[in-house]
């Protein structure tokens, strides 16, 4: 991939997993994925989404990953191509004080800058499944593969997650991580409410890396 920020297309391989932009034949399964209240307990479904409004809504998924303002994305079976969940980046902030902005001013518009010059900052990553599939690993591997991307793809700086106060499922994955001890009780920012949040930065998450090996746990 070149390291032109952003990239013209995502692709991140996995043992098991395909992370990609959403294509059109995806649209039925997404949208039933999205429709489902056992897919997000913790967030409100808002009805069922048809296919030509998934039709639209991938095709504004890919406006904004070719702008760089973010990149919602598809993870998909490998070995089938199915599409199983979405994750991928909600937002990409640049360094307070870059060349490209002012220091009061550091979530601007990152298609001025490049990832090999340094200047992306933050990146904020979410994973979410289709729920016959929890519990086989995939988040795991999707979430390791999305965060190493973004610090040796992207150069970002700091990876945030975020999930609400009461996924203790999403705490315990981060526990099993090695990443409990980040945990903050903050304001979430995707919605304004107490929630879970995590900061990762690129040294941490090389130990992090180092300790899953060492105990057998990494899966990529």
């Amino acid at each position: 991939m070149s390291s032109s920020f952003p990239p013209s297309l995502y692709e991140i391989l996995t043992p098991r997993l395909v992370i990609r932009n959403a294509i059109p034949s995806d649209a039925k399964t997404l949208a039933r994925i999205l429709s489902s209240p056992e897919n997000m307990p913790y967030q409100r479904v808002h009805g069922s989404i048809s296919i030509d409004g998934m039709l639209h809504r991938i095709a504004n998924w890919n406006k904004m990953a070719s702008d760089g303002s973010n990149a919602f994305l598809v993870i998909a079976l490998r070995e089938t191509g199915e599409p199983i969940g979405t994750g991928g980046f909600n937002c990409f902030e640049l360094h307070p004080g870059s060349a490209d902005t002012p220091a009061s001013e550091p979530s601007v518009d990152p298609q001025s800058t490049s990832a090999s010059g340094g200047s992306l900052y933050l990146t904020d990553i979410g994973v979410m499944l289709d729920h016959p599939l929890w519990r086989r690993g995939y988040a795991t591997e999707a979430l390791c593969a999305s965060i190493d991307f973004a610090f040796t793809e992207l150069k970002c700086q700091l990876v945030r997650l975020e999930t609400d106060i009461e996924n203790e499922p999403w705490r315990a994955l981060m526990r099993s991580l090695g990443l409990g001890d980040l945990e903050e009780n903050a304001i979430a920012s995707y919605n304004g409410t107490r929630g879970w949040l995590y900061k990762i930065d690129v040294e941490t998450w090389e130990t992090t890396k180092i300790n899953m090996k060492a105990s057998g746990k990494w899966p990529l």
